[in-house]
């Protein structure tokens, strides 16, 4: 930076003005004059004496400035040749206005023209480019997003008439948009998403199988009933019968005679140990039969009283359970969180898509973060990253030139701007830029790093700090696509690497490490596509669940800043994990949530302020995504 100009304070001014301008109290005032004439003759000398002095000083400070303008001019002309410098010209490509946003064929209401209010009343409701359903969908709305909205016009595709959207766009009023002279009422208003932080949400993790989930909290009968289904999946999931649904043995199978015994005998006891069985003894002949007596002549029985009518039992009504439409969680989901509350002494967390499970089954869970770093106009390429287990240390020279050690280390994934590579005891380093930030708060007067006061001393310059070059990892700058003019932002990701790096043209912006796809197996590969791809939407946070051989079933409420650019692949923040630098998802670039965030917001299509979510359009086309493998170094 240069040098701040001198500057002269404005009591200065004020002080010139006062020693140049003579005081009504001076001695030409206090003199007493011997007449009226003399006091005039006095007056016209004092008078005409200021005038000349005061000419004689306009004339000299013009001269002083005319002659400091030509020493000046001269000086400029010799350092120039003769001819006059001219102005530097910024030469950076610049994109055209209207660059990655929405061109509506009507304009949005003006702000006079909104209003009403509305609310987004489904989970996603559509914003159409025109009112008309066979009309491009641009994007949508969030449940319980609320906004301002011109008057409606009803149509045989929607009754309820089609609505003007602030910022532009039409959403239809049959198809989930609320409206209202006042702002619609909402039984539970979710809360809005944080754009501002890397974590538009907090989010729980399910520890318990088969959590049940519901819309609202359970009464005290519900709940029960809710676990006792949850009882009967857990049973059929680990294959542990119920308590009390054994099969019971079948009553007196233990005093059964064995099969052989006669009718009437008990079965042979075993012989004793090294005897053999006895044979049976030979069976008796019957007895004669003998005629029977005659049988004597029986009351008939008295009539019995009919029995008494049985009053039918009336079957229990069925405990409707306000179930969610996902009502059975597994363990390893993770909710977006809405808010706490507690019903019945028992609590819960209502999910940010309005669902409600009891805390105890559901952890809060502390999102991990990490981001790369941008690359300013001070930085240029080398850069790179410090990918070595457990980290390296900062070396300097010392005296006679001997490398030591400064004894402060770097973590693993810490970004530096490198310097020149240079060899030292057979082994090579790159020196180390710094980049240290001007102090918050300061003041006038003040000065940041590497700057001096208008009577200060230059600070000592920064030591040269090294770092070994076979700890880093660095990208490789890379030729724009063909196509691509020269103000386009793509993206370039290094599946060998694992790195990618944002470029504006030929000029890199941004720079940090990823996990992509990791192998799988020939049945159900994970690995990330590679080519040349274009973003087709974007959400601010999406869903996302899959069923695997591997890895098993897993779902994510509101994974962030999510961009889509083939089929089910995006570019997406992972609060779940650190792993960046090595492979690791599904298929999908994983990146740290404060890097998907600045991406998010840096591609195009630019999403409007009040939707969740963007699709492309033939005029407002995707940001180039290139995803390719590099020789490994």
């Amino acid at each position: 930076m240069s040098r701040p100009a001198a500057r002269v304070a404005p009591w200065m001014f004020g002080a010139c003005l006062l020693a140049c301008t003579p005081e009504s109290g001076g001695p030409a005032a206090q003199a007493e004059p011997d007449s009226e004439a003399a006091a005039d003759s006095e007056a016209v000398a004092a008078s005409e004496a200021v005038a000349d002095s005061e000419a004689v000083a306009d004339s000299e400070a013009v001269a002083d400035s005319e002659a400091a303008a030509d020493t000046e001019g001269d000086l400029a002309a010799a350092e120039t040749g003769g001819l006059e410098p001219e102005p530097e010209l910024d030469t950076t490509p610049r994109a055209p206005e209207g660059y990655g946003e929405f061109t509506f064929a009507t304009p949005p209401p003006a702000e006079e023209e909104l209003t009403l209010h509305a609310a987004a009343g489904y989970e996603v409701v559509a914003v159409y480019a025109e009112p008309n359903a066979d009309a491009a969908r641009l994007g949508f709305l969030r449940l319980g997003t609320r906004l301002r909205v011109g008057e409606g016009k009803k149509s045989e595709d929607c009754r309820d008439g089609w609505y003007p959207l602030e910022g532009g766009g039409y959403a239809c009023a049959s198809k989930g948009l609320m409206v209202g002279p006042k702002p619609p009422y909402m039984s539970y208003e979710p809360a809005p998403p944080r754009k501002d932080q890397p974590y538009p949400y907090d989010w729980a993790y399910v520890r318990q199988w088969n959590t049940p989930m519901w819309w609202r909290a359970p009464n005290q009968d519900q709940y029960k009933a809710s676990y006792e289904q949850r009882a009967i999946r857990e049973a059929e999931r680990t294959g542990v019968p119920l308590p009390g649904s054994e099969p019971e043995p079948t009553p007196g199978a233990a005093a059964t005679p064995a099969a052989d015994a006669p009718a009437g005998e008990a079965p042979a006891l075993p012989a004793p140990e090294g005897e053999a069985p006895a044979d049976p003894p030979p069976a008796a002949d019957p007895p004669p039969a003998a005629d029977p007596p005659p049988a004597p002549a029986a009351d008939p029985p008295p009539a019995a009283d009919p029995p008494a009518a049985v009053e039918p039992e009336e079957e229990p009504e069925p405990i409707n359970i306000p179930f969610s439409p996902i009502p059975w969680l597994e363990k390893g989901y993770f909710l977006s969180l809405g808010e706490s509350m507690k019903e019945e002494g028992r609590s819960y967390w209502r999910t940010a898509r309005g669902g409600v499970v009891e805390k105890k089954h559901a952890y809060g869970y502390e999102p991990k973060d990490y981001f790369g770093s941008e690359i300013t106009q001070e930085m240029s390429f080398p850069v790179g990253f410090v990918m070595v287990k457990g980290g390296t240390k900062i070396m300097r020279l010392g005296d006679n030139d001997k490398l030591e050690a400064t004894g402060k280390n770097l973590d693993k994934r810490t970004f530096l701007d490198l310097g020149e590579e240079v060899e030292i005891n057979g082994r090579a380093y790159f020196t180390i830029i710094e980049h240290p930030e001007a102090e918050a708060g300061a003041g006038e007067g003040e000065t940041g790093e590497g700057e001096t006061g208008e009577l200060g001393e230059p600070e000592a310059p920064l030591e040269t700090l090294l770092v070994k070059a076979a700890v880093m990892r660095q990208p490789q700058l890379q030729p724009i696509p063909k196509g691509l003019e020269p103000w386009d932002r793509w993206i370039d990701v290094d599946i060998t690497k694992q790195m990618l790096v944002a470029y504006e043209g030929t000029r890199p912006v941004y720079v940090t490490l990823v996990s992509t796809g990791k192998k799988g197996t020939d049945e159900e590969p994970f690995e990330t596509p590679t080519g040349r791809f274009r973003i087709r939407s974007k959400q601010l946070t999406s869903n996302m669940d899959g069923a695997t051989a591997t890895d098993g079933n897993y779902a994510i409420q509101d994974v962030p800043w999510v961009m889509y650019f083939e089929g089910s692949y995006a570019l997406h923040g992972a609060f779940w994990h650190r792993s960046f630098g090595s492979v690791r998802s599904h298929g999908c670039v994983n990146l740290g949530p404060s890097d998907a965030r600045w991406l998010y917001f840096w591609t195009t299509p630019f999403v409007p302020e009040v939707w969740h979510g963007a699709r492309t359009s033939d005029t407002n086309q995707g940001t180039t995504i290139v995803i390719r493998k590099s020789e490994a170094s």
